[in-house]
Formats: structure tokens, C-alpha cells, sequence
């Protein structure tokens, strides 16, 4: 995914250097405070919980944060305790960018030889096709839902056949992210799927 916003710290600027908008954000990200990041986490989970869309029943895909990133310990917390039945990624292949989801247990996690917390082998996987709703970590994001991750694509090879215009699209692929990771414009790759919606502590982002 090619970026068009030529600061990274600022939604109004174009440029088109992705590692220097990946750079930049990876430094403001490091750059919170514990008490200000765990504020947001809690806040975002408040939206989504507020938004409906932690039902029981419902199967949600989330992510274990890295390198400062949003942690969603916050929303697990509170998708549990509506009945929702929760999934994580597990990394099938890194340098293929092949990657499965598993059923969320507790006991059952574990950290990869690339430093991220996985679900196990032993926990039961399910189809892309069947989750509701996936929750996607991010480095920028635009408002037309284009997202800029860290490079390695496994999102988008997973969800590649949500490409495929049609009248049911499920999952819903939504971007987690504190507000200054949006920027103006991102022009996005043949393969890149892009996001239904996007979340920071300020609340829903508008896609257009």
C-alpha cells in the first residue's frame, strides 16, 4: 500500500514513503504514556460495546498487541462477558504470510518465534468466512478504510476474497487505531482488502 500524505504525524500532508510514515508512527506509538495508552484501550472498547457489536453468540477475531500498538485486553474483557466467542490469530507461515485464527483459551497462548502472542496448534481453527467481525491492528489508516500495516500482508492474503463485491460481505474488517495514526490518502495495492470501519478513542471514523 502505497501512502499520499506527505507527513506521517499529520492527516493533511501527502507523501508517499511508507517507511517513513511506519517509522514516524512507530515512534509516537512508543511515545505514549502506559496510563494515557491503557485510557484509549479502555475508551475504544467503551465505542465498540456502545456500537452493539459485542452480541453473544458472536465471532469476534482480535489481536494481542506489539511494539505499541492498541491493546484490546480492554474489549476481551468486555466481549467475554457478553458471550461473544472470540478467535486469535495464529501465524501458519511467516515468510509465505499465511496465517489461521483459533479459538481464544485461556492457558493456550503463546509467544512465536517473531515475538507475537499466538493461539495454539490444539485450539479448534475456523474459516475467515465465518468469523463476524475481525478487529485488525494498524500503522495508518484513511478514511476510505485503506490500511497501512507493517508489511508483511497477512491480513490481506487471509481476507483476499472479501475483494469480491457482493451483497453479503462478512467479516467485517475493523481497524483499531489511536487517532493520529489517521492520515490524508493512502493509494492502496491490488491486494490490499479494505476496512468496513475504523476506531480510535475519539469514537467511529466516517469512511467515505
Amino acid at each position: 500500500m502505497t501512502a499520499q500524505a506527505g507527513s506521517a504525524a499529520s492527516p493533511s500532508s501527502p507523501t508517499s514513503d511508507r517507511k517513513l510514515i511506519r517509522k514516524s508512527m512507530r515512534t509516537r506509538r512508543a511515545s505514549l504514556a502506559p496510563s494515557e495508552r491503557n485510557h484509549i484501550a479502555r475508551t475504544i472498547a467503551v465505542h465498540l460495546d456502545r456500537a452493539l457489536l459485542l452480541r453473544p453468540g458472536k465471532r469476534i477475531a482480535v489481536y494481542y498487541a506489539v511494539r505499541g500498538e492498541v491493546s484490546l485486553a480492554p474489549l476481551i474483557r468486555k466481549a467475554r462477558e457478553r458471550r461473544c466467542k472470540l478467535f486469535v490469530p495464529k501465524i501458519i507461515h511467516f515468510r509465505h504470510g499465511r496465517m489461521d485464527f483459533v479459538a481464544l483459551q485461556r492457558g493456550t497462548l503463546h509467544t512465536n518465534n517473531y515475538g507475537l502472542l499466538e493461539g495454539s496448534n490444539r485450539s479448534k481453527r475456523i474459516s475467515p468466512r465465518h468469523l463476524d467481525i475481525v478487529f485488525t491492528p494498524l500503522v495508518a489508516f484513511d478514511v476510505h478504510g485503506w490500511r497501512l500495516g507493517m508489511g508483511a500482508g497477512f491480513y490481506d492474503r487471509r481476507f483476499a476474497f472479501l475483494r469480491q463485491k457482493s451483497t453479503w460481505r462478512r467479516p467485517k474488517l475493523i481497524g483499531i487505531a489511536y487517532s493520529f495514526q489517521q492520515v490524508a490518502a493512502l493509494v492502496p495495492e491490488p491486494w490490499d482488502v479494505p476496512l468496513d470501519a475504523v476506531v480510535t478513542e475519539k469514537g467511529f471514523v466516517e469512511m467515505k
